[in-house]
């Protein structure tokens, strides 16, 4: 088994449970060459010592990250997670060390830089469904991470959510939005590193080349950074 200590290793983060979306993340890390390292709040850490960065979806973020208004216990459930992934990210982002957010994950992000969320995307007239099955056809923004990646301007997600990025950080770049022009993708790029994140679950649809690749794209710039 000589062979997967050549592997990189990715830190995911995510909830105490969702052992379905963390077998599926951690299954298309490895069918990109990738080992990983599962933490959760409930499980304790030796070192943060990581080569990439991978934070997951699940429960709304903890509200006082978001605006300044008392929470509610359900929201303060998810607040030692929260506060998990924030320090991972600073640091992910204090080392260089590349970085993927999954929905809830890439919201984190979002914040993190100085972004903002819209609370609850449903609304009349939105057409919406709750699913990781693809349904969804979103447009992808010419001269991006997926563009250059997937090499398609149409790509067909599932969606898992009702939060949702409504304003970038200023260092960030538009990847993808949905008819509505919604946010899906969003990514910082420069020479010293790559962070980038989407709405919707690839995980769910590895089965789907395009998404597969998107996990391509995180796993191939830890490769390349370890070798510079």
């Amino acid at each position: 088994m000589s062979w997967l200590h050549n592997r990189p290793t990715i830190i995911v983060t995510g909830p105490k449970k969702g052992f379905v979306s963390r077998f599926f993340i951690i299954f298309s890390l490895f069918l990109c060459g990738a080992r990983t390292k599962i933490i959760t709040p409930n499980k304790p850490y030796d070192d943060l010592e990581m080569d990439g960065l991978l934070i997951s979806g699940g429960n709304d973020l903890y509200n006082a990250f978001i605006e300044d208004k008392t929470c509610k216990l359900e929201d303060v459930i998810s607040y030692k997670r929260d506060v998990l992934e924030y320090t991972l990210l600073n640091k992910a982002v204090e080392n260089n060390k590349p970085v993927f957010g999954i929905c809830r994950g890439y919201q984190l992000i979002n914040i993190f830089f100085g972004g903002e969320l819209s609370k609850d995307i449903r609304r009349d007239g939105y057409d919406y469904k709750y699913t990781p099955l693809p349904w969804k056809t979103i447009s992808v923004k010419k001269g991006g991470i997926l563009d250059t990646c997937l090499k398609t301007s149409n790509l067909k997600i599932n969606t898992l959510h009702h939060q949702a990025v409504q304003k970038l950080p200023e260092s960030f770049k538009l990847e993808a939005v949905d008819k509505y022009n919604i946010i899906q993708s969003i990514s910082k790029k420069d020479e010293n590193n790559l962070i980038f994140g989407v709405q919707w679950h690839p995980e769910y649809l590895f089965y789907k080349k395009q998404h597969l690749k998107i996990f391509k794209i995180f796993v191939d710039t830890v490769k390349s950074k370890l070798k510079n």
